[in-house]
């Protein structure tokens, strides 16, 4: 169990908005869902969460452009690191994931980029994997493809309802059948730890000055 979920914790850093068919609702716990689609181009099944937190909309952009802070709520990640800030909401960054043995670690570049829709105050951000940005590392094993989209709607002031689709595959060896097996509790969990720190932050959060609120 533990290496289906270290693999499936490569799904965690993302969010695809397109349309999805036969979902099913997979996990449904303290106001957390998380769906399972198939999916027409792969094997391995389309994520999707949904869930509201208690944010502004400026304290939610803050806490997904601060990569060097992610392994505070995302699982076995490591030596995280931007690569290359275009602008305040665009970058490229990496990351690698601690995968159990004999699995070997998993590490991806992937293009962040964040825009806001200046009248209805939502935002959307996509991630897509770059994997020829930087060259391969000895030992660790390149995710092949990602890409997700994370989209941040305001409910009020101080609540976010957030919608994240994921589309992924590990590479390597991993069977699809595996990926999918585990692919309910990881986003579940990351999502969970997400959202307490938001509620823990209280008025410690940060903000970005470039995002508008509700």
């Amino acid at each position: 169990m533990k290496f289906g979920a270290a693999i499936l914790f490569l799904m965690l850093t993302l969010g695809l908005a397109r349309g999805q068919e036969n979902c099913s609702l997979r996990k449904n716990s303290k106001g957390i869902k998380v769906y399972l689609c198939d999916n027409e181009k792969s094997n391995f099944r389309t994520i999707i969460v949904e869930l509201e937190v208690p944010a502004t909309m400026a304290q939610y952009a803050a806490k997904v452009l601060d990569i060097e802070n992610y392994y505070r709520w995302q699982d076995r990640v490591k030596d995280q690191q931007v690569l290359k800030r275009v602008s305040n909401t665009e970058l490229y960054y990496y990351s690698e994931v601690d995968v159990p043995w004999p699995a070997s670690n998993r590490d991806y570049i992937f293009h962040l980029s964040m825009k806001q829709d200046p009248d209805t105050r939502v935002i959307t951000v996509t991630l897509k994997e770059t994997p020829d940005f930087i060259p391969e590392k000895d030992g660790i094993v390149r995710v092949p493809y990602a890409e997700s989209l994370l989209t941040l709607t305001p409910i009020s002031e101080n609540k976010i309802n957030v919608r994240y689709v994921l589309d992924v595959n590990p590479g390597g060896e991993v069977p699809a059948w595996l990926v999918n097996m585990f692919a309910a509790g990881t986003p579940y969990n990351t999502y969970s730890n997400f959202r307490d720190q938001i509620i823990e932050q209280g008025e410690n959060r940060q903000e970005v000055d470039f995002i508008l609120n509700y």
